[in-house]
């Protein structure tokens, strides 16, 4: 007999149930798009005459948002910079400085090339 009442009252609730008709105006929906698109971006610079590449891409760690910032020179350094900071802007600076850093430690550029792109 429960099981026949339960039954019973599941199907009217499905039956008289009334469809959610929520209207999101295209402009918030707009907003939150490019909110996240935003999140992403990857580009190139001109860097000591080499063209580089950038990225940065959110990640979540201990329940708060960061950046991974990568910076890499294709066709001439072996290797890549990369940061992980709570902002965009700074993981591309942090990655930077770690991509000189390495390409002063693999004897690429010198220190004093390297003095406007590693202050503190």
């Amino acid at each position: 007999m429960r099981t026949w009442v339960l039954v019973t009252v599941l199907s009217l609730v499905v039956v008289l149930q009334q469809p959610c008709q929520a209207q999101v105006p295209p402009e918030v929906v707009s907003l939150i798009i490019s909110k996240l698109v935003n999140l992403w971006s990857d580009g190139q610079v001109e860097f000591m005459g080499h063209t580089c590449n950038y990225s940065y891409s959110p990640t979540i760690s201990k329940f708060q948002l960061y950046y991974k910032g990568k910076m890499w020179c294709p066709g001439w350094a072996p290797f890549s910079g990369n940061s992980k900071t709570k902002s965009r802007a700074g993981s591309i600076e942090h990655a930077t400085r770690d991509f000189v850093t390495k390409a002063i430690d693999q004897k690429l550029i010198t220190a004093e090339q390297a003095s406007a792109w590693i202050k503190n």
